[in-house]
């Protein structure tokens, strides 16, 4: 057990909701292969909290995910403090001192879970390299208040291992919804569309896959120069944009090899490649196969 000081709150909160897994249930739980990489432990909603508030000396167990819906509250840990607002979240790490709390005069309403498993350390580093500092603004979206309340839902239906199993698989999800928000909620992607890289950069990309790709003259075309460009895209994609641009091409002859007679001379010059054997060799470097074999394959 947690060294932790929880207040008691003398009723509660109004509408709250909380699961606690039983101890002889995780058990079972660790050594289900199916879902024992990533679950969660406990899992709550606590609504316009007043006076809520939480002191772990020795921190948690768990990664302890924490969304502000509404409202406002604070997030102390060592020499980090984290306030969240409306539409907010924060992921405390485990093995973290830590206390939190509601504001007094406008106090947040909170779903949280806390969750572990040898999966769990992955996604709370890629939530901290996408977000370093300070709590994410989320778009607010029903479809993620409704995985949680299907999750509690479902658990209080009792702890069959169906009911166990279900709400761990959709456990990959909901963290998705959180660390992945841009791909997930609409207000993220109307963000990620308002990208110069995703909408502008790569839709220009893709609209020219029978041409060279010329680095300076891309950038010229988007007023950078050619390494800010050349940063910009690979910040962005984690790729040059020549190799970017060469697996669009190999995407798109791929399709080619699968829904049309084309002769791989043909998709190649058709993708801007002059030397049909270079564009053999490229995409047997990228596709693990020549692309005579992966439209054999393809038909199989």
């Amino acid at each position: 057990m947690d060294t932790e000081t929880i207040p008691l709150v003398k009723h509660g909160f109004l509408g709250q909701r909380m699961i606690v897994i039983p101890k002889n249930i995780l058990s079972g739980v660790k050594k289900n292969e199916l879902i024992n990489s990533l679950y969660f432990t406990d899992i709550g909603f606590f609504p316009k909290a007043a006076n809520h508030s939480v002191t772990r000396k020795n921190g948690s167990k768990q990664h302890i995910l924490m969304y502000c819906y509404s409202g406002e509250g604070t997030i102390q840990m060592d020499t980090i403090t984290i306030k969240l607002a409306a539409n907010t979240f924060y992921i405390i790490p485990p093995g973290v001192s830590h206390h939190y709390f509601a504001h007094k005069k406008n106090p947040w309403s909170i779903y949280w879970l806390h969750f572990t498993g040898i999966k769990a350390p992955f996604f709370y580093d890629k939530f901290i390299s996408l977000q370093p500092e300070g709590a994410p603004v989320l778009g607010l979206d029903e479809r993620r208040i409704g995985i949680f309340e299907n999750l509690i839902n479902v658990m209080e239906g009792g702890y069959s291992a169906n009911n166990l199993e279900y709400v761990n698989i959709s456990l990959w999800q909901l963290l998705n919804s959180f660390v992945f928000n841009s791909f997930f909620s609409e207000e993220g992607k109307k963000n990620l569309e308002n990208s110069t890289v995703e909408t502008s950069i790569i839709e220009y990309m893709k609209q020219h896959l029978e041409k060279p790709l010329k680095i300076n003259d891309v950038a010229a075309h988007f007023n950078y120069s050619p390494s800010h460009f050349f940063s910009l895209f690979k910040n962005y994609t984690g790729y040059s944009p020549i190799n970017y641009f060469n697996h669009l091409k190999i995407q798109k002859a791929c399709q080619y090899l699968s829904f049309t007679t084309m002769s791989v001379k043909e998709i190649s010059y058709a993708l801007g490649y002059n030397d049909p054997l270079y564009f053999s060799r490229l995409f047997k470097k990228l596709m693990s196969a020549s692309p005579l074999q992966y439209r054999t394959e393809y038909k199989q």
